[in-house]
């Protein structure tokens, strides 16, 4: 089993000198020094393989290397020499594996062949493919399909789960949830009936265009680190990132780029957010309440000008606002107007804001 596991404190930025490291221990540990350089040059790539570790979409145009830390870890523990035989559970009961920690359990490594649990040693036993097979298919018939339900990892690979849920299909059964589904069934239900589709629309074009960018409660340096070489790419062009987060989360203080040479020769970093709003969640809530009501409350200059065009359209909704931000003024005196609808949008009237709104991030 490994030594117990000591947390220190960890002052510098996401990315670096150390994920280069962590990625060159676990390539070593699970002894892939070799195969796994290569493998993970395909990795997220058009003609190579999905990362099993998150759900960030594949570039279109990637770089070098399209992985992450924990990217490459999860690869690693797929591709991992380590094998786990029956000479393992000989020496180990199932009572004492319970109190292994979920690392030593992968550590490991994979099985070799089929296992079966014996009660009387509390060990699980080998046998053979054929056994094993027609056991579980005994076990099938002797069950209505639709009482069953197929589970399967998030770690799945694609081609994996879609061979998995044909044959639970031709079984006759549709009950086919997964790990994921704790986190896509809420947006499957709450997304149309807030924004009329059931995903996200946002594409990772659109980085390439934004004005200015929000982050609510997503923690980017666990959730999805590859979206920090889009975020990096948005900072050079010097667009803001506001974030509201009770967590202080690095990814969205610094970041140096691992595959650029400068930064890493010189130590440099790309400070990210650049305002961070560290408050509880109902602070949160009021704040968003607050740039919602100056965003979209007409002011007085607006409706003069409005007024002087001889346009009657209400400016209540954010549809209207990006209309008109993208719409050529309706005056001359009204230069203020298409600014102020694009800054409603992007939040670039954040100088406007109440004094403890405008705190600055790190």
């Amino acid at each position: 089993m490994a030594p117990r596991v000591t947390i220190k404190p960890y002052w510098g930025p996401v990315g670096g000198w150390g994920s280069a490291r962590a990625v060159s221990l676990i390539l070593l540990r699970e002894r892939r020094p070799v195969k796994g350089p290569l493998t993970l040059l395909h990795q997220n790539k058009p003609s190579g393989y999905q990362c099993v570790s998150c759900s960030y979409a594949k570039p279109g145009d990637p770089h070098p290397l399209e992985f992450c830390e924990n990217g490459a870890k999860a690869t690693a523990w797929e591709i991992t020499s380590n094998r786990c035989g029956p000479d393992f559970f000989t020496k180990h009961t199932l009572s004492e594996l319970e109190s292994w920690s979920d690392h030593d359990l992968e550590e490991a490594g994979r099985l070799t062949e089929p296992m079966r649990y014996d009660a009387a040693s509390d060990k699980y036993r080998p046998i053979a493919w054929d056994e094993a097979l027609a056991e579980i298919g005994s076990a099938l018939r002797c069950f209505d399909p639709k009482e069953v339900v197929f589970y399967t990892s998030g770690r799945a690979s694609l081609e994996a789960s879609y061979m998995y849920q044909l044959f639970a299909r031709m079984y006759g059964s549709n009950n086919l949830p997964d790990s994921s589904n704790m986190c896509h069934e809420s947006t499957s239900v709450a997304l149309p009936e807030t924004i009329g589709v059931p995903i996200g629309t946002v594409k990772i074009e659109d980085f390439d265009h934004t004005d200015c960018m929000f982050f609510f409660g997503q923690n980017v340096g666990v959730n999805s680190p590859r979206m920090l070489h889009q975020l990096d790419e948005v900072r050079q062009r010097g667009v803001p990132i506001i974030t509201f987060n009770p967590l202080r989360e690095r990814g969205l203080e610094r970041f140096t780029n691992p595959q650029n040479p400068l930064q890493m020769l010189t130590l440099s970093e790309t400070k990210i957010s650049t305002q961070y709003h560290h408050s509880i969640l109902a602070a949160i809530l009021r704040r968003l309440s607050a740039c919602a009501r100056r965003s979209l409350r007409p002011t007085t200059r607006r409706k003069r000008c409005i007024r002087a065009s001889g346009c009657s359209t209400s400016i209540s909704s954010p549809s209207t606002l990006t209309a008109m931000a993208h719409s050529k003024p309706p005056c001359a005196g009204s230069s203020g107007l298409r600014s102020n609808a694009a800054r409603g949008l992007s939040a670039k009237k954040s100088s406007r804001l109440p004094t403890s709104m405008r705190t600055q991030g790190p």
